[in-house]
Formats: C-alpha cells, sequence, structure tokens
C-alpha cells in the first residue's frame, strides 16, 4: 500500500497492490502501522457499503462536530468519480472541490480527513463502494450540500439522486459549515 499526498491537506490516494493468482485477488486496504507513519487514524468505528446503478451520484455528506469523521473510500466492483469539498473555512482550499477515479481495476482509495462533503458518481452498474469512517453516524450531525452547487463538473447530464440529496441546499461560501 502506497500513501500519495494530494494539494489538498487530509486528502491522500491509498495506492492498493493487487495480489492475484489462480485463486483469485488479495487487496490489503488498511495497516495501522502504515497509516501511523502519515499522521492517519486507523480506528474506523464504523464501515458501510453502497451498491449503485450507472449515473447515480450519492452525496454530498458530511458529519458536523463532535461528530465529524475521517473517511476511508475505495471500489470493490465498478468504477466512480470520488468528489471531495473542502468547507473547513480556515483551509487555503476552503471552497474547492477535488476528485479522482477509483475503481476495481486500478485498485484506489482515498482517505479523507476532517471537514469535508464527500461524494461520488457511480460510472459503472452494480458499482460496489466501501466506506470505513473514525466515528458512527450520528443522524443530529448529519450535513449535506448540493451535488451541482459548487462549481464542480459532473461528467453527465441527467444523474439519478435520492430525493434526499435533491433537497440539500447549495453551497453558501459564506456559511460556518465546519
Amino acid at each position: 500500500m502506497k500513501i500519495v499526498k494530494t494539494e489538498f491537506q487530509d486528502i491522500f490516494i491509498m495506492e492498493y497492490a493487487s495480489y492475484k493468482d489462480n485463486r483469485g485477488e488479495f487487496v490489503k486496504t488498511i495497516h495501522e502501522e502504515t497509516f501511523a507513519e502519515h499522521g492517519l487514524d486507523s480506528k474506523f468505528t464504523e464501515s458501510f457499503y453502497s451498491v449503485s446503478d450507472k449515473n447515480v451520484i450519492r452525496g454530498m455528506h458530511y458529519q458536523k462536530p463532535p461528530a465529524d469523521h475521517a473517511k476511508l473510500v475505495y471500489v470493490i466492483t465498478g468504477a466512480i468519480i470520488d468528489v471531495v469539498l473542502d468547507i473547513r473555512q480556515n483551509s487555503p482550499t476552503f471552497g474547492q472541490a477535488f476528485s479522482v477515479e477509483l475503481s476495481a481495476e486500478n485498485r484506489k482509495g482515498i482517505y479523507i480527513g476532517k471537514g469535508f462533503a464527500h461524494g461520488f458518481l457511480a460510472l459503472e452498474k452494480d458499482t460496489t463502494v466501501e466506506y470505513h469512517t473514525t466515528t458512527s453516524q450520528d443522524k443530529e450531525a448529519e450535513g449535506g450540500i448540493k451535488y451541482d452547487s459548487f462549481g464542480f463538473k459532473w461528467t453527465i447530464d441527467k444523474p439519478i439522486l435520492s430525493i434526499r440529496d435533491m433537497a440539500f441546499e447549495g453551497f453558501i461560501p459564506s456559511k460556518q459549515y465546519f
């Protein structure tokens, strides 16, 4: 596993080694010592996955303090464009989006620190995305930003979204999100 810094503080690309043989494939996604070498929290308290059809957008979601969390995201099957929006008011990249393609083929993941809204676009049918978070979901701390309100250029015209995600308010630069 290789951990690569990005231009955004607290966002890292995980480049996973994939070991294939006659039985199939083996991929290690979390290694405490490697995470510690990069100052990353590896104590995840909740893990879940989603399965999405092609053209589904999930997001943009975040958790407010004190229930905020770091998140590790990777793809088991299919492919996504993973999108992260910096909502940390005092950050030099506040209001800017970062994106990366994650797929079963490229075996990349993303580690997202605290203070970001997160979402993705599924590029293939039956795309399975796994998430690990450093705090458990707290309904009272949940927040969201409408997917098309912060200047990111999604690659489709008619995405499939949940009613909840469509109802999020747009990004407001003067708002204290985090």
